[in-house]
Parts: structure tokens; C-alpha cells; sequence
């Protein structure tokens, strides 16, 4: 049977229909953003002046999809560019806002295709799949529900807890997530034949809040973008007078444990290590600036910009309270660089490769760095065993995983 996969913004929903499109199962993919240049608004990249055109094409760019045959995407609605430009002008809660808006007229838009009458299964994410599949399931669909985050109680207990210590690190939008949300996911679980999550870690949280819903839980890993990634070079030996090269890429959240990071950087012994930080600063300015004149902040950057800044550096340390499971990490693995993580974090690091970290506080990862910073020939074997890793999470790997899930269900 053919499979339906829809998403209002991206994540990895590219790659699953890739994946079901090679496997002759995918019916269609919707989704907001997908770059084709005759289209509104990415003809702005041909005609524009440089540079804006320049950066026009690095935004759209992330959206180029060459695999997927353009016959079967659809595509409607702009509030994923005004949430992306609310985002990046930093009014997080007008971009919450427009998210939710732009979810239920998504919904709106793929209604009539889900309603009909040739079968297929159904693919949806957390967030926008509710309405959707109860009108899937009017017509007798399976519905299937990619979950990439865990369940949001874990992360308001955590950052409940997290607020009475390091409350000035955040910011209104970061708080936590309201028990209508959380009703919202809830009704997606019980509506789902299947919940798929990125990583065991993930996983746990459901179960842990929604033990009726256990059964229908399935792990199935991420992967890369091969068209990255795959080319990285080999890691070199470091040498024994060069400074440790910390890198952390993501969201600079108290989620993603920045704060811990920052405190344990700034307890190194001067030119130890270097620490460059890369992606969306979500904590306030005042706090952050504290710390800045040690570190190296790069801004959002675009995604084909990221492998060669992986490339420069050793390790990556990722000390997150709450993920479904980091791609980061899978890039940094593919990018042979040694990982410090923690267990919440998702898949990465291994025995062979780097650290997880069961406590999530500044004492336990400035003793991990400091155990790096000790043992060069220690990071230099996880550098060296790190690609060899990856390999666990290709496309080709995520791509007969589905395979395996739609046999199981009864939808090959």
C-alpha cells in the first residue's frame, strides 16, 4: 500500500519521502517549503541583487530536494517564511503564534486529498497530525505519527526544575509547553496505529506518561544527508600543542544545557580549549554576554556551510536535557569528530566514540572535558572510530528501516 507523508514545515520529512518514493510507496508529500526556482517566492533568487540573491539562494537552498520527484510534492501557504522571519528577528512568541496558525490552515489545505477514495496509509507529525487523522481514519487509514521530539512533560518537569536555578537564563517563549499541547499530542497518540520516535531516550518519555500508548511505540533512527556529510576527510591526530576544539551546534537554549557548557568552558585552564557555539541564541543577551569574549558565536549558518565547520573541530559536546534524537550528533559522527553528550541527547556517542553523560550539571561535564583535555590519545580513537559509527545511520540504513516498519504493519 502507498503512504501519504505530510509535514507544514521540513525536519526530516524530506528524507521519509524519499525513502517511500524509492520503495514505489509514496503516494504524495506535502509540505509548506520545497525549492523549486519557477515557483513563488524562490524566483526572488534570479532576480534579486547581489547579495541578497547570494543569501536568498543559501536560504532556499536548504529546501532543494533533487530526488524527490517535484509530480509528487504539493506545497501551499507561507506562514513557515513568516514564522522562519519572526524566528530570526526574535519574536519567539509571535512565531509560536504563527506555527500554530500556519499548522491549522495546512491541515486545511491536505484535507481534501486525505479524503479520498483511492487507500493509502497516512504519515504525520507531531503538531499538525491530529486533524488530519481523524479524518484518515473516517476512511479507514492507517495513521502512523513521526514523533521528533519527546513528550513535552518530561521537558516541563525538567525546566520547571531547571527555572528555580537558572531562571535568568531564559526567555518567556522557553518555559514550557501548556496542557492544552499537551492534550493536543495526547489525542495524536491515541489516534495513531503506530508512534515512531527518533531514539530509545525518546521513547522512554512516552512510556513513561502514556503507558496505554506503549504498544504502538516504535524506535526507528534517524539519518544524515549523504549529500553533506559523506565526503567529510578523515580526522588527523591531534597534536600535542594544539588547543582541544570544542564544538556545539543547535539551538543556544537552557534545553539544550548551553548554560552548563558555558560554566564548564569558562572553568578550563586558559588556551586549553577553544569552544565555537553555532546556531539560534535563545537565551537573553545579558546572560550570554558574559561568556562571549571566550567563545567563537556563529549565527544560524546554512546548512551546506555546516560540514566544513564540523570539519575544524574535535569534538562536539551536545549536554541536552530534552531531544527526540540530535541529527547533530549523527553529523558530528559522520564528520569524525569525538562526541561529549548526554544520554537525553538520542543516538551518537558509544563506548568507541565518546561520553554519555548520565547527570546533566556543570560538575559532570567539566570533569568529562576535563578527561578529554587529559587524554588526547582518548579523543583521538573516538575521532578515529567516529565515521565507521555512521554508518549506522545512513540513508540507505533509515530507508530499509521503513521498509522493515511497513512489512510489520502490513503495509508493504
Amino acid at each position: 500500500m502507498s503512504v501519504a507523508v505530510f509535514h507544514p514545515g521540513t525536519q526530516h520529512s524530506w528524507q521519509t519521502a524519499l525513502a517511500l518514493q524509492q520503495l514505489e510507496q509514496l503516494e504524495w508529500y506535502a509540505t509548506s517549503i520545497f525549492h523549486q526556482p519557477g515557483r513563488w517566492p524562490y524566483r526572488l533568487e534570479r532576480i534579486a541583487p547581489e547579495p541578497l540573491a547570494a543569501r536568498l539562494r543559501a536560504e532556499f537552498g536548504r529546501f532543494a530536494h533533487p530526488g524527490l520527484d517535484p509530480a509528487l510534492v504539493r506545497t501551499g501557504g507561507l506562514a513557515e517564511w513568516f514564522e522562519r522571519i519572526a524566528n530570526r528577528a526574535g519574536w519567539r512568541l509571535l512565531a509560536q503564534r504563527i506555527d500554530a496558525f500556519g499548522n491549522r490552515r495546512f491541515v486545511a489545505q491536505i484535507a481534501a486529498a486525505i479524503s479520498a477514495d483511492k487507500p493509502f496509509a497516512l504519515w504525520g507529525y507531531n503538531g499538525s497530525s491530529s486533524r488530519p487523522f481523524e479524518l484518515a481514519k473516517l476512511h479507514g487509514r492507517t495513521c502512523i505519527l513521526d514523533r521528533t521530539i519527546g513528550d513535552f512533560r518530561v521537558f516541563n518537569a525538567a525546566m520547571d526544575g531547571l527555572q528555580d536555578r537558572y531562571g535568568e537564563w531564559f526567555l518567556p517563549s522557553e518555559r514550557g509547553y501548556s496542557a492544552s499541547h499537551i492534550a493536543a499530542d495526547q489525542q495524536e497518540y491515541e489516534l495513531a496505529d503506530a508512534i515512531l520516535v527518533g531514539s530509545e531516550a525518546a521513547a522512554a518519555t512516552i512510556r513513561q506518561h502514556a503507558p496505554g500508548q506503549a504498544a504502538k511505540l516504535r524506535v526507528l533512527p534517524y539519518c544524515y544527508d549523504e549529500r553533506l556529510f559523506a565526503s567529510q576527510p578523515a580526522p588527523q591526530p591531534l597534536r600535542p600543542d594544539e588547543p582541544l576544539r570544542l564544538l556545539f551546534v543547535g539551538q543556544l537554549s537552557p534545553r539544550k544545557g548551553v548554560h552548563h557548557l558555558l560554566e564548564a568552558f569558562a572553568m578550563l585552564p586558559p588556551g586549553a580549549a577553544t569552544l565555537t557555539m553555532v546556531g539560534d541564541l535563545r537565551v537573553p543577551r545579558q546572560v550570554f554576554a558574559r561568556y562571549a569574549d571566550r567563545i567563537t558565536y556563529i549565527p544560524q549558518v546554512a546548512r551546506h556551510q555546516v560540514p566544513a565547520i564540523m570539519a575544524q573541530h574535535h569534538l562536539l559536546v551536545f549536554p541536552s536535557y530534552f531531544e527526540g534524537s540530535a541529527l547533530t550528533l549523527l553529523e558530528a559522527l559522520a564528520s569524525g569528530l569525538g562526541i561529549i553528550q548526554t544520554r537525553a541527547s538520542g543516538n551518537g556517542a558509544g563506548p568507541e566514540t565518546g561520553l554519555v553523560l548520565d547527570r546533566i550539571d556543570t560538575p559532570s561535564l567539566h570533569a568529562a572535558l576535563l578527561q578529554a583535555l587529559d587524554d588526547r590519545d582518548l579523543v583521538n580513537r573516538w575521532r578515529a572510530a567516529a565515521q565507521t559509527a555512521a554508518q549506522g545511520y545512513t540513508f540507505a540504513r533509515y530507508r530499509a528501516n521503513i521498509a522493515a516498519l511497513l512489512a510489520e504493519m502490513g503495509l508493504a
